[in-house]
């Protein structure tokens, strides 16, 4: 396996408690998966989407509100909500992973977009405050571009090829 644990993917900077939630959390999903042991994916370049955002991952910024002119979306349609601002925002792009939510103990699966500084724009968690963002900006051949349900790392068909083949470190 290529990773160790979510540790590895603290970057230098300063942690805060919602990092520090993500990162026990996803340490913990990693945990569990060493105790089953189950050698489905013995060989392949990820165990479970887990390892692969730990070991591809990066931290993104939460920002403060909504850009001028963009509305909140409905809540428990995050791929699709992310999947419609990169639509109509071709300076966003669809990134995907895994946030907790101001206060949360648990880190949850999400998407939104992020601006080329690393800033998060979630229309979906635009009230909520979404606290951390671990996730990768998926490359434009892993997913469709039409409206979705699930997100590419919750789909079999498009989660099991990144876990067999990994991610190409020049994407």
């Amino acid at each position: 396996m290529q990773n160790s644990g979510a540790a590895a993917i603290l970057d230098v900077g300063v942690e805060s408690p919602a990092r520090r939630v993500l990162t026990d959390w996803l340490d913990m999903q990693i945990a569990l998966m060493d105790q089953c042991a189950h050698r489905g994916t013995e060989g392949w370049a990820h165990r479970s989407v887990y390892e692969l955002v730990a070991a591809h991952g990066q931290w993104f910024v939460p920002s403060a509100g909504l850009p001028a002119g963009m509305r909140p979306m409905p809540e428990r349609e995050c791929f699709a909500n992310a999947a419609a601002v990169e639509r109509d925002h071709s300076h966003l792009v669809y990134t995907e992973g895994f946030a907790v939510a101001s206060g949360s103990p648990v880190g949850v699966a999400h998407a939104w977009c992020t601006d080329s500084e690393g800033r998060v724009i979630d229309p979906t968690w635009s009230d909520l405050g979404g606290s951390a963002y671990l996730g990768i900006v998926l490359p434009l051949d892993t997913r469709s571009q039409r409206h979705r349900t699930w997100g590419v790392l919750e789909n079999p068909g498009t989660l099991f090829p990144l876990l067999r083949n990994g991610l190409d470190s020049g994407r």
